[in-house]
């Protein structure tokens, strides 16, 4: 056969090799890298107390969080308390390790222990670590056994599991870390499915199995996350075909999400989420420092609206501040009564008119829809007699802006660090609360503070539920703060991968994997 016969022969063998089902560059091996994109570095690194976010799968707790936010045990299988909840007993998981090679004991936790109680507040791009928020009154740490861990309070602690859940009792392997400092003296070691073997900071994180996992193995042989901090360019490079799926929060509008899913090359699922939008009130200043033009405001803001225009029906309306995915609180379905706000409003400004400023953060701008809410917050207030100004400004000008009292209201998020309810309402509601403060609510409430006094002797969990629905209810009552919508997290993912579904934290990343031959 000569050359020219040969030539001919395999350019036809090659035309038929890419026609054909399952081949080509259609149909990936299952070690291509999938990509993934997200608004943000989800591993800032060493300096962060976690190294990377716990969605990424390559960290785990003594207590874990379940997929739909529930406790679970995670590296504790087990734990019990004495009766005044003042020492707690762990039983570890054996046969686990880090994923540098390192045994997950008692010892490993004991170090641990250790780095966060000396290295003081660590500042984080997802909740920020201080050892008193998680152990208060921490006063040592025993190993029993090998796998039994046992810790002594001065006083009482009920709520020391579901402060614990998640991000609060993480651990690493002690080989990684500088256990005075707290910083990661290297790629942090955990005992998750995925570990990191590169990164580069506000670029991108790759990630790969861990081999020596205990439990389910993740499924993808590699995973390039790249920070893509434009919305617009994250639904480019899913549309395109550059990345497989987008990760955390207000990774898409909920627009893009519904443009993406019309064009059926794309699945689309959603979970409740943590994370809750709301109104922050200067209760400091005319006219919210009357209690009855907040009440307006909660009352004139039509929150279905919001829910269905802006967030494309991802969301739930809601009156309660606290985030329904906590086992304490609840929704609470808002009430709109244009007519009643209108009454009340003009209780407190009589005939006049006042020009408002709502504050809206450059980074909320970035994830969510949040300029046409304010447009639309901006139409609902006008019947009130509130002018209201919508102002833009960096997020360190913002902080800065609602520390100064100067800002009316301001639009933004918040999540929830762990399962206990009672650091965070604090923070928020008790008289000279940090974030009170910080953010000129001004609130006091007799009520609540007394509440918050006999949480400090109430150790029966049923018991400080009761607790928890009145400083709700007070809140509904005498509201602070004016709560919109409980977020959902959207997965959106291309139809070449599966296993891409949406959790209360992140997606279920150890089950990513390319479509296989067959497989719906």
């Amino acid at each position: 056969m000569n050359r020219i016969w040969k030539s001919v022969l395999l350019i036809l063998f090659s035309s038929l090799l890419l026609i054909l089902p399952g081949c080509g560059h259609d149909a990936p091996s299952a070690s291509k890298e999938i990509v993934l994109v997200a608004g943000r570095d989800l591993s800032p690194g060493e300096k962060d107390p976690y190294y990377s976010t716990v969605i990424l799968k390559t960290w785990e707790s003594l207590i874990g969080i379940s997929n739909d936010g529930q406790i679970q045990p995670q590296l504790a299988v087990s734990w019990e308390s004495n009766s005044d909840k003042t020492e707690w007993i762990f039983h570890l998981r054996q046969g686990v390790i880090f994923q540098d090679g390192v045994q997950f004991d008692a010892e490993a936790v004991k170090e641990n222990l250790y780095r966060v109680t000396h290295m003081g507040y660590k500042p984080s791009s997802f909740y920020g670590y201080l050892v008193d928020r998680i152990y208060p009154g921490l006063v040592r740490y025993e190993a029993d056994d090998p796998y039994t861990v046992h810790l002594y309070f001065k006083k009482p602690v009920p709520m020391l599991i579901y402060r614990m859940a998640g991000w609060g009792s993480a651990m690493f392997s002690p080989k990684c870390f500088n256990r005075e400092t707290g910083d990661f003296t290297e790629i942090a070691k955990g005992t998750g499915p995925f570990q990191i073997v590169d990164r580069k900071a506000d670029t991108y994180t790759i990630l790969e199995p861990f081999d020596g996992y205990y439990g389910h193995k993740a499924e993808a042989r590699r995973i390039r996350i790249n920070v893509v901090t434009s919305p617009e360019s994250r639904y480019s490079a899913l549309k395109s075909g550059e990345a497989q799926g987008v990760l955390d929060i207000g990774g898409l509008t909920p627009i893009m999400v519904k443009d993406l899913e019309k064009s059926g090359n794309f699945n689309v699922n959603a979970a409740h989420s943590s994370i809750s939008h709301y109104l922050s009130v200067n209760g400091g200043k005319y006219p919210f420092n009357d209690e009855r033009m907040r009440k307006a405001i909660n009352l004139a803001i039509d929150r279905d609206k919001i829910v269905k225009y802006y967030f494309a029906g991802f969301g739930t309306p809601t009156r309660s501040f606290l985030n329904s995915t906590n086992p304490f609180a609840r929704i609470v379905e808002p009430e709109y009564n244009p007519e009643e706000a209108k009454r009340l409003a003009h209780e407190v400004l009589g005939d006049d008119r006042v020009e408002v400023k709502m504050l809206l953060a450059q980074y909320g701008l970035e994830r969510y829809p949040y300029k046409v809410i304010c447009e639309f917050i901006q139409s609902e207030l006008k019947d009130l007699g509130l002018d209201m100004k919508i102002v833009m400004a960096d997020g360190v000008t913002a902080r800065q802006m609602m520390q100064r009292g100067d800002y009316d209201l301001a639009i933004g998020t918040r999540g929830l660090g762990n399962l206990d309810p009672t650091s965070l309402l604090q923070e928020f509601f008790k008289t000279g609360g940090t974030t009170n403060k910080a953010s000129h609510f001004m609130y006091s409430n007799p009520r609540i503070d007394e509440d918050f006094n006999t949480l400090d002797t109430t150790y029966d969990v049923a018991d400080r539920k009761v607790i928890y629905d009145d400083i709700l209810q007070e809140l509904l009552d005498h509201p602070a703060v004016v709560p919109l919508l409980e977020d959902e997290n959207i997965a959106v993912s291309s139809k070449k991968i599966a296993g891409y579904d949406a959790a209360v934290y992140g997606v279920t990343l150890d089950k990513v994997h390319w479509v296989k031959e067959g497989e719906e």
